[in-house]
Protein backbone atom coordinates (compact mmCIF):
# COMPACT_ATOMS: atom_id res chain seq x y z
CA UNK A 1 0.00 0.00 0.00
CA UNK A 2 2.70 2.64 0.85
CA UNK A 3 4.59 1.70 -2.43
CA UNK A 4 0.90 2.23 -4.06
CA UNK A 5 0.93 5.64 -2.47
CA UNK A 6 4.55 6.75 -3.28
CA UNK A 7 3.89 5.79 -7.10
CA UNK A 8 0.00 7.79 -6.28
CA UNK A 9 1.70 11.30 -5.40
CA UNK A 10 4.76 10.75 -7.76
CA UNK A 11 2.35 10.49 -10.86
CA UNK A 12 0.37 13.21 -8.82
CA UNK A 13 3.18 15.33 -9.29
CA UNK A 14 3.70 14.62 -13.13
CA UNK A 15 0.98 15.81 -13.89
CA UNK A 16 0.93 18.69 -12.05
CA UNK A 17 4.46 19.78 -13.30
CA UNK A 18 3.63 18.93 -16.62
CA UNK A 19 -0.22 18.87 -17.57
CA UNK A 20 0.11 19.64 -21.18
CA UNK A 21 3.15 17.67 -22.11
CA UNK A 22 1.99 15.43 -25.45
CA UNK A 23 4.40 13.10 -27.39
CA UNK A 24 6.21 14.59 -30.12
CA UNK A 25 6.78 13.29 -33.63
CA UNK A 26 10.38 12.30 -32.96
CA UNK A 27 8.98 9.96 -30.76
CA UNK A 28 6.85 7.70 -33.53
CA UNK A 29 8.94 5.29 -35.02
CA UNK A 30 9.21 4.68 -38.98
CA UNK A 31 7.27 1.84 -40.49
CA UNK A 32 5.50 0.78 -44.34
CA UNK A 33 3.01 -1.62 -45.20
CA UNK A 34 5.15 -2.78 -47.76
CA UNK A 35 8.61 -4.56 -48.45
CA UNK A 36 11.17 -1.81 -49.04
CA UNK A 37 8.71 0.93 -48.35
CA UNK A 38 6.38 -0.29 -51.37
CA UNK A 39 3.45 0.62 -49.51
CA UNK A 40 1.76 3.05 -47.10
CA UNK A 41 4.21 4.62 -45.19
CA UNK A 42 2.94 5.17 -41.51
CA UNK A 43 3.78 6.59 -37.71
CA UNK A 44 3.86 4.56 -34.86
CA UNK A 45 3.72 5.67 -30.89
CA UNK A 46 4.86 2.90 -28.72
CA UNK A 47 3.54 3.71 -24.87
CA UNK A 48 5.91 4.53 -22.52
CA UNK A 49 7.06 1.78 -20.59
CA UNK A 50 6.01 -0.70 -23.16
CA UNK A 51 5.46 -4.49 -21.94
CA UNK A 52 5.06 -7.47 -24.26
CA UNK A 53 2.85 -9.08 -21.82
CA UNK A 54 0.20 -6.91 -21.40
CA UNK A 55 -2.32 -5.76 -24.70
CA UNK A 56 -2.65 -2.41 -25.23
CA UNK A 57 -5.17 -0.24 -27.24
CA UNK A 58 -4.53 1.53 -30.60
CA UNK A 59 -5.95 5.11 -32.03
CA UNK A 60 -5.09 5.67 -35.72
CA UNK A 61 -5.17 8.89 -36.79
CA UNK A 62 -6.11 9.74 -40.88
CA UNK A 63 -4.75 13.52 -41.78
CA UNK A 64 -6.00 15.86 -43.50
CA UNK A 65 -5.28 16.69 -47.33
CA UNK A 66 -2.71 19.01 -46.78
CA UNK A 67 -0.32 16.53 -45.24
CA UNK A 68 -0.40 13.63 -48.02
CA UNK A 69 2.74 12.31 -49.64
CA UNK A 70 5.34 9.90 -49.42
CA UNK A 71 7.86 11.39 -46.82
CA UNK A 72 6.33 9.46 -43.92
CA UNK A 73 6.56 12.87 -41.91
CA UNK A 74 4.37 15.62 -42.64
CA UNK A 75 1.12 13.74 -41.80
CA UNK A 76 2.44 14.60 -37.51
CA UNK A 77 2.96 18.21 -38.94
CA UNK A 78 1.99 20.85 -36.32
CA UNK A 79 1.65 18.17 -33.72
CA UNK A 80 -0.81 15.86 -35.92
CA UNK A 81 -3.01 19.24 -36.19
CA UNK A 82 -3.53 18.68 -32.45
CA UNK A 83 -3.87 15.07 -32.54
CA UNK A 84 -0.99 14.57 -30.48
CA UNK A 85 -2.93 15.84 -27.39
CA UNK A 86 -4.40 12.15 -27.39
CA UNK A 87 -1.19 11.21 -26.16
CA UNK A 88 -0.41 13.59 -23.73
CA UNK A 89 1.50 12.77 -20.47
CA UNK A 90 -2.16 12.99 -18.62
CA UNK A 91 -3.67 10.97 -21.04
CA UNK A 92 -1.38 8.42 -20.97
CA UNK A 93 -0.93 8.35 -17.09
CA UNK A 94 -5.18 7.25 -17.49
CA UNK A 95 -4.36 4.73 -20.29
CA UNK A 96 -1.26 3.78 -21.80
CA UNK A 97 -1.96 3.46 -25.47
CA UNK A 98 -0.45 2.86 -29.45
CA UNK A 99 -1.26 5.61 -31.63
CA UNK A 100 -0.45 5.09 -35.55
CA UNK A 101 -0.50 7.82 -38.43
CA UNK A 102 -0.40 6.31 -41.93
CA UNK A 103 0.25 9.02 -45.23
CA UNK A 104 -1.50 8.89 -47.87
CA UNK A 105 -0.05 9.66 -51.38
CA UNK A 106 -2.52 11.77 -52.81
CA UNK A 107 -4.99 14.90 -51.48
CA UNK A 108 -7.92 13.45 -53.48
CA UNK A 109 -10.76 11.81 -51.36
CA UNK A 110 -7.48 9.39 -50.61
CA UNK A 111 -8.63 7.19 -47.43
CA UNK A 112 -11.95 6.24 -49.61
CA UNK A 113 -9.91 4.97 -52.21
CA UNK A 114 -9.58 0.97 -52.31
CA UNK A 115 -6.03 0.35 -52.50
CA UNK A 116 -5.74 2.91 -49.56
CA UNK A 117 -8.44 1.12 -47.44
CA UNK A 118 -6.48 -2.35 -48.19
CA UNK A 119 -3.38 -0.66 -47.17
CA UNK A 120 -5.02 1.01 -43.78
CA UNK A 121 -6.38 -2.95 -43.12
CA UNK A 122 -2.90 -4.02 -44.00
CA UNK A 123 -1.30 -1.56 -41.26
CA UNK A 124 -3.62 -3.23 -38.77
CA UNK A 125 -2.29 -6.61 -39.07
CA UNK A 126 1.08 -5.54 -39.50
CA UNK A 127 0.95 -3.58 -35.70
CA UNK A 128 -1.11 -5.87 -33.93
CA UNK A 129 1.20 -8.55 -35.67
CA UNK A 130 5.18 -6.42 -34.53
CA UNK A 131 3.18 -4.99 -31.47
CA UNK A 132 0.84 -6.64 -28.52
CA UNK A 133 -2.62 -5.02 -29.25
CA UNK A 134 -5.38 -5.25 -27.48
CA UNK A 135 -8.46 -5.96 -30.93
CA UNK A 136 -11.50 -4.96 -28.98
CA UNK A 137 -9.92 -1.34 -28.43
CA UNK A 138 -8.97 -0.32 -31.58
CA UNK A 139 -9.92 3.63 -32.58
CA UNK A 140 -10.04 5.62 -35.68
CA UNK A 141 -10.18 9.32 -35.82
CA UNK A 142 -9.30 11.78 -38.58
CA UNK A 143 -9.49 15.37 -39.52
CA UNK A 144 -11.25 17.11 -42.67
CA UNK A 145 -10.23 14.62 -45.39
CA UNK A 146 -9.25 12.53 -42.71
CA UNK A 147 -12.69 12.60 -41.28
CA UNK A 148 -14.25 11.59 -44.19
CA UNK A 149 -11.58 8.46 -44.02
CA UNK A 150 -12.75 7.66 -40.71
CA UNK A 151 -16.08 7.28 -41.93
CA UNK A 152 -14.81 5.43 -45.04
CA UNK A 153 -12.65 3.13 -42.34
CA UNK A 154 -15.37 1.86 -40.30
CA UNK A 155 -17.59 1.42 -42.81
CA UNK A 156 -15.11 -0.62 -45.01
CA UNK A 157 -14.55 -2.95 -41.73
CA UNK A 158 -16.72 -2.02 -39.19
CA UNK A 159 -15.87 -5.74 -37.19
CA UNK A 160 -12.64 -3.79 -36.53
CA UNK A 161 -13.34 -0.74 -34.30
CA UNK A 162 -14.64 0.40 -31.07
CA UNK A 163 -15.25 3.78 -31.80
CA UNK A 164 -14.37 6.69 -34.12
CA UNK A 165 -14.12 10.07 -33.87
CA UNK A 166 -14.22 12.39 -37.35
CA UNK A 167 -13.82 15.89 -37.33
CA UNK A 168 -14.52 18.40 -40.02
CA UNK A 169 -15.34 15.74 -42.27
CA UNK A 170 -17.48 15.75 -45.61
CA UNK A 171 -19.49 12.69 -47.43
CA UNK A 172 -22.26 10.40 -46.20
CA UNK A 173 -23.64 6.88 -47.19
CA UNK A 174 -25.42 3.79 -45.22
CA UNK A 175 -24.69 3.63 -41.47
CA UNK A 176 -26.66 0.56 -40.48
CA UNK A 177 -23.30 -1.76 -40.72
CA UNK A 178 -21.99 0.60 -38.16
CA UNK A 179 -24.89 1.52 -36.06
CA UNK A 180 -23.40 -0.65 -33.17
CA UNK A 181 -20.33 2.09 -33.23
CA UNK A 182 -20.16 5.37 -31.07
CA UNK A 183 -19.46 7.86 -32.94
CA UNK A 184 -17.76 11.17 -31.61
CA UNK A 185 -18.02 14.23 -34.08
CA UNK A 186 -16.94 17.48 -34.52
CA UNK A 187 -17.51 20.08 -36.82
CA UNK A 188 -17.91 24.25 -37.06
CA UNK A 189 -21.06 25.73 -38.85
CA UNK A 190 -19.47 28.39 -40.12
CA UNK A 191 -16.55 25.87 -42.18
CA UNK A 192 -15.49 27.57 -45.54
CA UNK A 193 -13.38 24.24 -46.22
CA UNK A 194 -15.80 21.75 -45.79
CA UNK A 195 -19.46 22.07 -45.38
CA UNK A 196 -21.04 21.23 -41.82
CA UNK A 197 -23.76 19.43 -44.35
CA UNK A 198 -21.61 16.11 -44.46
CA UNK A 199 -21.33 15.52 -40.80
CA UNK A 200 -24.51 16.50 -40.37
CA UNK A 201 -25.95 14.21 -42.87
CA UNK A 202 -23.88 11.26 -41.32
CA UNK A 203 -25.21 12.13 -37.88
CA UNK A 204 -28.69 11.60 -39.12
CA UNK A 205 -27.56 8.46 -40.78
CA UNK A 206 -26.68 6.77 -37.75
CA UNK A 207 -29.45 8.16 -35.85
CA UNK A 208 -31.65 6.81 -37.86
CA UNK A 209 -29.58 3.09 -37.77
CA UNK A 210 -30.62 3.57 -34.19
CA UNK A 211 -26.74 4.11 -33.44
CA UNK A 212 -25.75 5.95 -30.17
CA UNK A 213 -23.90 9.11 -31.52
CA UNK A 214 -21.90 12.64 -29.91
CA UNK A 215 -22.42 15.77 -32.42
CA UNK A 216 -20.40 18.68 -31.20
CA UNK A 217 -20.78 21.49 -33.86
CA UNK A 218 -19.12 24.74 -32.95
CA UNK A 219 -20.87 27.96 -33.90
CA UNK A 220 -16.97 29.10 -35.38
CA UNK A 221 -14.04 28.31 -35.50
CA UNK A 222 -13.90 27.49 -39.23
CA UNK A 223 -12.12 24.37 -40.72
CA UNK A 224 -9.01 23.92 -38.02
CA UNK A 225 -11.03 23.57 -34.74
CA UNK A 226 -8.73 19.71 -34.30
CA UNK A 227 -6.67 21.20 -32.03
CA UNK A 228 -9.17 22.54 -29.38
CA UNK A 229 -11.30 19.67 -30.14
CA UNK A 230 -8.85 16.72 -29.74
CA UNK A 231 -7.76 18.79 -26.41
CA UNK A 232 -11.60 18.13 -25.22
CA UNK A 233 -11.04 17.00 -21.35
CA UNK A 234 -13.53 14.19 -21.87
CA UNK A 235 -12.64 12.88 -25.04
CA UNK A 236 -9.88 10.73 -24.47
CA UNK A 237 -11.31 8.86 -21.29
CA UNK A 238 -14.72 8.81 -23.86
CA UNK A 239 -12.36 6.46 -26.45
CA UNK A 240 -11.06 4.55 -23.95
CA UNK A 241 -14.35 3.90 -22.20
CA UNK A 242 -15.50 1.64 -25.53
CA UNK A 243 -14.94 -1.93 -26.24
CA UNK A 244 -15.85 -3.17 -29.59
CA UNK A 245 -19.19 -4.22 -29.48
CA UNK A 246 -19.51 -3.08 -26.15
CA UNK A 247 -19.78 0.69 -25.75
CA UNK A 248 -19.72 2.65 -22.53
CA UNK A 249 -23.45 3.30 -21.18
CA UNK A 250 -21.69 5.48 -18.37
CA UNK A 251 -19.05 7.61 -19.21
CA UNK A 252 -19.75 10.87 -20.03
CA UNK A 253 -21.07 12.35 -21.97
CA UNK A 254 -23.98 10.01 -22.39
CA UNK A 255 -27.32 9.99 -22.17
CA UNK A 256 -28.84 7.00 -20.78
CA UNK A 257 -32.86 5.35 -20.93
CA UNK A 258 -33.56 3.59 -17.58
CA UNK A 259 -36.75 3.24 -17.60
CA UNK A 260 -38.88 1.03 -18.55
CA UNK A 261 -35.54 -0.42 -19.46
CA UNK A 262 -32.21 -0.05 -20.01
CA UNK A 263 -31.79 -2.31 -22.74
CA UNK A 264 -31.71 -1.01 -26.19
CA UNK A 265 -35.30 -3.23 -27.62
CA UNK A 266 -38.34 -3.47 -25.35
CA UNK A 267 -41.70 -5.82 -25.99
CA UNK A 268 -44.50 -4.29 -24.50
CA UNK A 269 -48.10 -5.00 -24.66
CA UNK A 270 -49.04 -1.36 -23.67
CA UNK A 271 -50.44 1.31 -25.91
CA UNK A 272 -48.39 3.88 -24.38
CA UNK A 273 -45.58 4.54 -22.11
CA UNK A 274 -43.16 7.19 -20.42
CA UNK A 275 -39.29 6.95 -20.23
CA UNK A 276 -36.83 8.78 -17.92
CA UNK A 277 -33.35 8.75 -17.35
CA UNK A 278 -29.83 9.75 -17.01
CA UNK A 279 -27.90 12.62 -18.75
CA UNK A 280 -24.89 12.82 -17.10
CA UNK A 281 -22.06 15.84 -18.87
CA UNK A 282 -19.44 15.41 -16.15
CA UNK A 283 -20.71 18.66 -14.74
CA UNK A 284 -20.93 20.70 -18.23
CA UNK A 285 -24.30 22.86 -18.79
CA UNK A 286 -27.39 21.25 -20.14
CA UNK A 287 -29.80 23.32 -22.42
CA UNK A 288 -32.20 20.49 -22.44
CA UNK A 289 -33.43 17.22 -23.23
CA UNK A 290 -36.27 16.08 -26.28
CA UNK A 291 -37.78 13.19 -26.87
CA UNK A 292 -39.68 12.13 -30.03
CA UNK A 293 -41.49 8.52 -31.39
CA UNK A 294 -40.18 8.27 -35.10
CA UNK A 295 -42.39 9.33 -37.66
CA UNK A 296 -44.53 10.74 -34.58
CA UNK A 297 -45.04 12.88 -31.84
CA UNK A 298 -42.20 14.47 -30.23
CA UNK A 299 -41.44 17.06 -27.06
CA UNK A 300 -39.49 18.55 -24.15
CA UNK A 301 -38.80 16.35 -21.37
CA UNK A 302 -38.51 17.50 -17.84
CA UNK A 303 -35.69 17.72 -16.34
CA UNK A 304 -31.82 17.17 -17.51
CA UNK A 305 -29.56 16.02 -15.14
CA UNK A 306 -32.34 13.32 -14.05
CA UNK A 307 -35.34 13.37 -17.06
CA UNK A 308 -38.49 12.03 -17.67
CA UNK A 309 -40.72 12.32 -20.38
CA UNK A 310 -44.88 11.99 -20.33
CA UNK A 311 -46.19 8.75 -21.40
CA UNK A 312 -45.49 8.30 -25.06
CA UNK A 313 -48.39 6.59 -27.44
CA UNK A 314 -47.49 3.54 -28.80
CA UNK A 315 -48.00 1.63 -32.26
CA UNK A 316 -49.01 -1.49 -33.10
CA UNK A 317 -45.11 -3.02 -34.17
CA UNK A 318 -41.79 -1.23 -34.05
CA UNK A 319 -41.99 2.11 -32.31
CA UNK A 320 -38.88 3.79 -32.15
CA UNK A 321 -38.12 6.09 -29.16
CA UNK A 322 -35.18 8.74 -29.37
CA UNK A 323 -33.93 10.96 -26.47
CA UNK A 324 -31.76 13.81 -27.67
CA UNK A 325 -29.89 15.69 -24.72
CA UNK A 326 -28.21 19.13 -25.89
CA UNK A 327 -25.41 20.58 -23.86
CA UNK A 328 -22.00 22.61 -24.07
CA UNK A 329 -19.69 22.41 -26.78
CA UNK A 330 -17.01 22.33 -24.41
CA UNK A 331 -15.16 25.29 -25.68
CA UNK A 332 -16.52 28.59 -24.75
CA UNK A 333 -14.44 30.74 -27.51
CA UNK A 334 -16.40 28.71 -30.36
CA UNK A 335 -19.90 28.67 -28.81
CA UNK A 336 -22.11 25.77 -30.17
CA UNK A 337 -23.59 22.81 -28.50
CA UNK A 338 -23.44 18.66 -28.28
CA UNK A 339 -26.57 16.57 -28.74
CA UNK A 340 -25.86 12.78 -27.46
CA UNK A 341 -28.98 10.65 -28.59
CA UNK A 342 -30.26 7.29 -26.47
CA UNK A 343 -32.82 4.81 -28.17
CA UNK A 344 -34.81 2.30 -27.46
CA UNK A 345 -36.92 0.33 -30.28
CA UNK A 346 -39.92 -0.59 -28.40
CA UNK A 347 -42.24 -3.44 -30.00
CA UNK A 348 -45.78 -3.10 -29.08
CA UNK A 349 -47.92 -6.51 -29.82
CA UNK A 350 -51.59 -7.02 -29.11
CA UNK A 351 -50.38 -9.22 -26.86
CA UNK A 352 -47.60 -10.97 -24.73
CA UNK A 353 -46.50 -13.86 -27.37
CA UNK A 354 -46.71 -17.92 -26.19
CA UNK A 355 -44.63 -20.34 -27.83
CA UNK A 356 -46.05 -20.54 -31.50
CA UNK A 357 -47.47 -17.37 -31.36
CA UNK A 358 -46.52 -14.44 -33.97
CA UNK A 359 -43.77 -11.86 -32.90
CA UNK A 360 -44.40 -9.59 -35.45
CA UNK A 361 -45.26 -10.43 -39.49
CA UNK A 362 -43.87 -7.43 -41.83
CA UNK A 363 -45.66 -6.66 -44.98
CA UNK A 364 -42.24 -5.45 -46.60
CA UNK A 365 -43.08 -2.07 -48.44
CA UNK A 366 -46.71 -2.54 -47.96
CA UNK A 367 -49.53 -1.70 -45.78
CA UNK A 368 -51.51 -3.41 -42.77
CA UNK A 369 -52.59 -7.08 -44.47
CA UNK A 370 -54.49 -10.00 -42.57
CA UNK A 371 -53.64 -12.48 -44.38
CA UNK A 372 -55.75 -15.96 -45.71
CA UNK A 373 -54.45 -17.98 -41.93
CA UNK A 374 -55.02 -14.89 -40.13
CA UNK A 375 -51.71 -13.91 -39.85
CA UNK A 376 -51.83 -9.77 -39.12
CA UNK A 377 -48.90 -8.28 -41.14
CA UNK A 378 -48.27 -4.65 -40.15
CA UNK A 379 -47.40 -2.05 -42.32
CA UNK A 380 -43.60 -2.07 -43.55
CA UNK A 381 -41.53 -1.14 -40.24
CA UNK A 382 -37.86 -2.21 -38.43
CA UNK A 383 -35.93 -1.42 -41.91
CA UNK A 384 -33.08 0.58 -42.37
CA UNK A 385 -32.16 0.79 -45.83
CA UNK A 386 -33.41 0.22 -49.24
CA UNK A 387 -36.21 1.38 -51.72
CA UNK A 388 -39.48 0.39 -52.32
CA UNK A 389 -41.82 -1.13 -55.55
CA UNK A 390 -44.97 -2.76 -55.97
CA UNK A 391 -46.57 -4.59 -58.58
CA UNK A 392 -50.29 -6.29 -59.55
CA UNK A 393 -49.63 -9.77 -60.51
CA UNK A 394 -51.08 -13.33 -60.15
CA UNK A 395 -49.01 -15.18 -57.78
CA UNK A 396 -48.74 -18.40 -57.75
CA UNK A 397 -48.17 -20.82 -55.06
CA UNK A 398 -50.38 -18.68 -52.94
CA UNK A 399 -53.48 -17.04 -51.68
CA UNK A 400 -52.10 -14.10 -50.58
CA UNK A 401 -51.18 -12.39 -53.64
CA UNK A 402 -51.22 -9.02 -52.00
CA UNK A 403 -48.18 -9.59 -49.83
CA UNK A 404 -46.24 -10.46 -52.86
CA UNK A 405 -46.68 -7.47 -54.91
CA UNK A 406 -45.16 -4.84 -52.72
CA UNK A 407 -41.39 -5.46 -51.85
CA UNK A 408 -38.23 -3.56 -50.43
CA UNK A 409 -35.35 -3.90 -52.51
CA UNK A 410 -31.27 -2.99 -52.51
CA UNK A 411 -29.11 -3.01 -49.77
CA UNK A 412 -31.13 -2.89 -46.93
CA UNK A 413 -31.89 -4.31 -43.35
CA UNK A 414 -34.34 -5.50 -40.70
CA UNK A 415 -33.77 -5.41 -36.98
CA UNK A 416 -36.61 -6.38 -34.84
CA UNK A 417 -36.54 -6.22 -31.20
CA UNK A 418 -37.29 -9.56 -29.31
CA UNK A 419 -36.76 -10.83 -25.88
CA UNK A 420 -33.50 -13.99 -25.47
CA UNK A 421 -34.89 -16.92 -26.66
CA UNK A 422 -35.73 -19.17 -30.22
CA UNK A 423 -37.32 -18.06 -32.84
CA UNK A 424 -38.91 -19.33 -36.35
CA UNK A 425 -38.44 -16.54 -39.05
CA UNK A 426 -40.19 -17.15 -42.63
CA UNK A 427 -38.30 -14.78 -45.44
CA UNK A 428 -41.43 -14.41 -48.40
CA UNK A 429 -40.35 -13.99 -51.78
CA UNK A 430 -41.58 -13.58 -55.31
CA UNK A 431 -40.34 -12.56 -59.00
CA UNK A 432 -42.53 -10.02 -59.99
CA UNK A 433 -40.03 -7.64 -61.74
CA UNK A 434 -37.06 -9.54 -63.98
CA UNK A 435 -38.53 -11.53 -66.82
CA UNK A 436 -36.34 -15.22 -66.74
CA UNK A 437 -33.57 -16.44 -64.41
CA UNK A 438 -30.53 -14.49 -63.71
CA UNK A 439 -31.37 -11.53 -63.89
CA UNK A 440 -31.31 -11.16 -59.43
CA UNK A 441 -28.81 -12.97 -57.45
CA UNK A 442 -28.50 -11.73 -53.90
CA UNK A 443 -27.25 -12.27 -50.54
CA UNK A 444 -28.65 -12.41 -47.32
CA UNK A 445 -27.64 -12.87 -43.24
CA UNK A 446 -29.47 -13.23 -40.43
CA UNK A 447 -27.52 -12.50 -37.24
CA UNK A 448 -24.07 -11.83 -39.31
CA UNK A 449 -24.30 -15.21 -40.26
CA UNK A 450 -24.73 -15.82 -44.24
CA UNK A 451 -28.05 -17.86 -44.72
CA UNK A 452 -28.33 -17.26 -48.93
CA UNK A 453 -25.81 -16.41 -50.92
CA UNK A 454 -26.05 -15.26 -54.88
CA UNK A 455 -29.81 -16.04 -54.22
CA UNK A 456 -31.53 -16.40 -57.65
CA UNK A 457 -35.74 -16.27 -56.66
CA UNK A 458 -36.68 -16.97 -60.86
CA UNK A 459 -34.52 -19.66 -60.53
CA UNK A 460 -35.69 -21.05 -57.31
CA UNK A 461 -39.13 -20.78 -57.80
CA UNK A 462 -39.80 -19.87 -61.50
CA UNK A 463 -41.87 -16.15 -62.31
CA UNK A 464 -44.83 -14.77 -59.97
CA UNK A 465 -44.36 -17.72 -57.92
CA UNK A 466 -44.20 -17.22 -54.28
CA UNK A 467 -41.24 -18.82 -52.33
CA UNK A 468 -40.96 -19.33 -48.60
CA UNK A 469 -37.63 -19.61 -46.53
CA UNK A 470 -37.73 -20.75 -43.48
CA UNK A 471 -35.21 -20.71 -40.42
CA UNK A 472 -34.67 -21.33 -36.62
CA UNK A 473 -32.02 -19.18 -34.91
CA UNK A 474 -31.38 -18.29 -30.88
CA UNK A 475 -31.24 -15.03 -29.91
CA UNK A 476 -29.22 -13.82 -27.13
CA UNK A 477 -28.96 -10.53 -27.66
CA UNK A 478 -32.43 -8.80 -27.79
CA UNK A 479 -32.67 -8.30 -31.48
CA UNK A 480 -33.10 -10.29 -35.10
CA UNK A 481 -31.07 -8.75 -37.40
CA UNK A 482 -31.54 -9.81 -41.06
CA UNK A 483 -29.58 -7.92 -43.86
CA UNK A 484 -30.11 -8.13 -47.60
CA UNK A 485 -27.43 -7.43 -50.20
CA UNK A 486 -27.09 -7.13 -53.79
CA UNK A 487 -25.22 -9.89 -55.21
CA UNK A 488 -23.59 -10.35 -58.70
CA UNK A 489 -26.60 -8.61 -60.70
CA UNK A 490 -29.46 -7.17 -60.02
CA UNK A 491 -30.74 -5.99 -56.24
CA UNK A 492 -31.59 -7.73 -53.56
CA UNK A 493 -35.46 -8.05 -52.77
CA UNK A 494 -37.86 -9.51 -49.66
CA UNK A 495 -41.57 -9.20 -50.09
CA UNK A 496 -42.70 -9.52 -46.43
CA UNK A 497 -40.75 -11.49 -42.89
CA UNK A 498 -42.81 -13.32 -40.43
CA UNK A 499 -41.55 -14.18 -37.20
CA UNK A 500 -42.88 -16.43 -34.68
CA UNK A 501 -41.76 -17.60 -31.13
CA UNK A 502 -40.69 -21.31 -31.30
CA UNK A 503 -42.60 -23.26 -28.80
CA UNK A 504 -38.98 -25.78 -27.86
CA UNK A 505 -37.16 -23.57 -25.67
CA UNK A 506 -37.74 -21.69 -22.62
CA UNK A 507 -36.28 -18.08 -22.86
CA UNK A 508 -33.36 -17.19 -20.38
CA UNK A 509 -34.57 -13.50 -19.71
CA UNK A 510 -37.46 -11.55 -21.01
CA UNK A 511 -40.78 -13.05 -20.84
CA UNK A 512 -40.67 -16.86 -19.92
CA UNK A 513 -43.54 -19.11 -21.71
CA UNK A 514 -45.24 -21.01 -18.96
Amino acid sequence: MLRYMASLILLTAVWVANPASSAVPADFLYRNTGPGDTGMPYRIFLPPGYDPGQNYPLIVFLHGAGEAGTNNTSQLNNNANGALKLVSDANLAIQPTFMAAPQCPTNSSCWGQAQSLQRLNAMLDQIAAEFSIDADRVHVTGLSMGGHGTWSLVQNRPDRFASAVPMSGYGGGSATAMSGIPFWYFHAANDGTVGVAGSRNQVNALRAANARVIYTEYATGGHGIWSNSYGNALLFPWIMAQWRGNPSLTTPPVVRIEQPTQEPVWITDLAQTPLSGVFDNDGASIASVAWSRRNGPNGTANGTTLWNTPSIDLELGINDLIITGTGSSYYANYGGATTINANLRANRVTSIPEPGDTVIAINSAGPDYNAIDGTAFVADSAFEGGSTQVSSHVIANTADDTLYNSWRWGNFAYRIPVANGRYEIDLHFAETYNSAAGQRRFNVTLQGVPILQEFDIAAEAGLDTALVRHYVIDVDGGEILIQFSNGSVGSARVDAVHVVLSDDVLFASGFDPD
